[in-house]
């Protein structure tokens, strides 16, 4: 029995299917990281009012709605938002870009590829300093309300004192223990038996606000994720005690001078 031939000619038009046309990629709009920002003295919040605060999230959102390459081909609006590069021979200038030690490294030691630029806050209030990545994301890494990133040379290079400004715990821990620390002179004072019935420094766990270079800090994400630690307690438990271990054996302690860490 002979085979049927397969039928030639044209495949009727509701029955192609037509790849759609590709859209082109748009431009992509300012986007801000602040894994790289820190405050260090002159370059710290202590000294800033709460509508400072909200000035530098209206010019974030005002720029979050700019295409990058717009913004960048537009000499009028750079020269308005006093965006320039970092010029770091500038006279009285209070830190070099090697001291920004919390950057990095691939970013702090290539100024070719990644230089630090400022932009304006306002022109009153300051400047915002970071860089470019290599995804187009502009990484701030200081924020700088009294201009001391570049000195001004109208105002005699001066520099103006600013330092970091905690957060509202860190304070709170910190103000509490100055009011523990005080004693009142009148016997019977409620606040003073209020305080002394907060439980004690030895008896109650400690904060400890700190912070890690970027490749410590993704260890300790790895080993929490992968669930090779319950928390970051115990990866601190179990540092101390490889420690005092070490330390214990290089100084011929027995075993039993070894501290024992629990929870």
């Amino acid at each position: 029995m002979a085979r049927k031939k397969p039928k030639v000619g044209q495949i009727p038009v509701q029955n192609l299917k037509i790849p759609p046309t590709p859209t082109r990629e748009k431009p992509l709009k300012w986007t801000f990281s602040f894994r790289f920002w820190k405050q260090i003295e002159y370059f710290g919040l202590d000294k800033s009012t709460p509508s400072w605060f909200v000035s530098l999230l209206d010019r974030l959102h005002e720029l979050s709605t700019t295409r990058v390459d717009d913004f960048l081909s537009d000499r009028s609006a750079k020269q308005y938002h006093r965006y320039h590069e970092i010029d770091w021979t500038q006279k009285n200038i209070p830190i070099d870009r090697k001291e920004l030690t919390w950057i990095d490294q691939d970013y702090r030691e290539n100024a070719d590829d990644y230089p630090l630029y400022q932009f304006m806050i306002s022109k009153a209030l300051g400047r915002i300093v970071g860089f470019w990545d290599e995804k187009s994301v502009f990484c701030i890494v200081l924020l700088d309300p009294l201009h001391n990133i570049q000195p001004s040379k109208s105002f005699s290079y001066r520099l103006d004192p600013c330092s970091p400004l905690p957060c509202e715990y860190t304070g709170l821990l910190l103000g509490l223990e100055a009011a523990r620390s005080l004693r009142c002179p009148e016997p019977g004072c409620p606040v003073r038996e209020a305080l002394d019935t907060l439980p004690d420094v030895e008896k109650r766990r400690q904060v400890i606000v700190t912070s890690l270079e970027p490749e410590t800090a993704d260890m300790v994400h790895s080993l929490l994720t992968s669930q090779r630690a319950a928390s970051i307690e115990e990866i601190i438990e179990t540092a101390l005690l490889e420690a005092y271990t070490i330390d214990a054996k290089e100084s011929g302690s027995s075993e039993d001078d070894t501290f024992t860490v629990t929870s």
